[in-house]
């Protein structure tokens, strides 16, 4: 269960992406230096020398994230073909092909291809792929097969980055359906459990009026008794609306069902995995169904992921436990974490966890996914309790 790593993602808090650009930036500064070198060995020209290592530098700087990536993408061709316009004017021509700035145009290239906006993607991809293009044949005399090799290369690394925007935006659509899914199961359990209590208040109201004595009294009752009744026919219209097209729903599970769960993931289990299931004493006691349902399906999407993207873990443990006002729901397993570092749900592969995180946040708890300190991985729900007292 490996978080999806993003090469050039913002570094931000994620030790991954941090160490990412720490090589890219050394393997270009490693180029740059190399670059000097075989310059330093060159007769003459030593103005073109400079001008060529001088372009190398500043397009790599170009790489960093100190401005908006379209700035930096126009800036490295801005250098770029300013370097081969002296050149080619000079008549002058080395024999690097612009190794560090050929290299710096490639990484933006592929950034632009992936993140930029279309409109700004399409110039900028144009520019800086010329700018790969022109740099064999402004420092060779006869290119040649050179020019082949590059156009090759940029054409790799252009569809390279739309492979990503388009695996990006495959991945929108789908959480943001899961989203959408979720939102649909939250008008449904509004349905089911608000419209409930508030049925149940107007015909207190109503059986409350019939022996009022204070006719103000009787007259205010059956004010909260036509409201209620609106606001069920209101809920019901909306649920429809938002229902139309939603597969029909079945009922909430409760806490029983967290045994079934486990045991039939024991039954289904790849070889000898030990799979434990800790309650708390009480657990469970009073809570509202759409509490219990909200933990019923913490726990199979918990397992569901376990047996998806850890096939490798030998044990299992879900936790139900009761702390402070909070239910904690834990699903854990000793597979390959991977990295060491928390990521969202939605950044983990798996949309199950994405409108769960949806619902959690909905009824004002909280979803986490990630590896877990001594290995393994662990998705943990933190919900707030709120008991039904009858």
């Amino acid at each position: 269960m490996t978080p999806t790593s993003v090469l050039f993602a913002p570094a931000g808090n994620d030790p991954g992406a941090r160490r990412r650009r720490v090589w890219l930036v050394a393997g270009l500064c490693g180029l740059w230096l190399l670059e000097g070198r075989l310059l330093a060995r060159e007769d003459g020209y030593h103005h073109a020398h400079l001008v060529v290592w001088a372009a190398g530098l500043l397009a790599a700087l170009c790489v960093l994230p100190w401005a908006p990536l379209a700035l930096r993408a126009a800036a490295a061709v801005g250098v770029s073909w300013s370097a081969t316009g002296y050149l080619m004017a000079a008549g002058l021509h080395l024999p690097v092909w612009g190794l560090t700035e050929s290299a710096a145009l490639l990484v933006l290239l592929v950034l632009v291809a992936w993140r930029a906006p279309v409109r700004a993607a399409v110039p900028a991809g144009i520019a800086l792929a010329a700018g790969v293009l022109v740099a064999p044949v402004r420092d060779t005399g006869v290119p040649g097969a050179a020019v082949v090799v590059y156009a090759l290369v940029v054409a790799g690394v252009a569809s390279a980055g739309l492979c990503l925007r388009y695996r990006d935006a495959e991945r929108a659509r789908a959480v943001a359906a899961a989203r959408e899914a979720e939102r649909l199961e939250l008008a449904g359990e509004l349905h089911d459990f608000v419209s409930h209590h508030v049925a149940a208040m107007t015909l207190l109201a109503k059986a409350t009026r019939t022996v009022a004595e204070d006719a103000r009294v009787a007259a205010s009752l059956k004010d909260i008794q036509a409201a209620g009744d609106e606001a069920l026919t209101t809920a019901r219209r909306l649920l429809r609306v938002l229902q139309q097209d939603a597969p029909h729903r079945s009922p909430l599970p409760g806490l029983d069902g967290v045994r079934e769960l486990v045991d039939d993931f024991r039954r289904a289990g790849r070889g000898p995995v030990r799979v434990d299931l800790h309650v708390d004493p009480g657990f469970g006691t009073g809570l509202p169904p759409e509490l219990t349902g909200s933990v019923h399906r913490i726990v199979a999407e918990g397992l569901a992921n376990v047996a998806k993207h850890s096939p490798d873990a030998s044990a299992v443990r879900v936790t139900l436990r009761e702390a402070e006002r909070r239910l904690f729901v834990s699903v854990r397993d000793d597979g390959a974490a991977g990295q060491s570092s928390q990521r969202p749900p939605e950044d983990t592969g798996g949309l199950g966890l994405v409108g769960l995180t949806e619902h959690a946040d909905a009824i004002g708890g909280s979803l986490t996914a990630g590896p877990v300190a001594g290995g393994g991985w662990e998705v943990l729900a933190v919900l707030p309790v709120q008991r039904v007292h009858r």
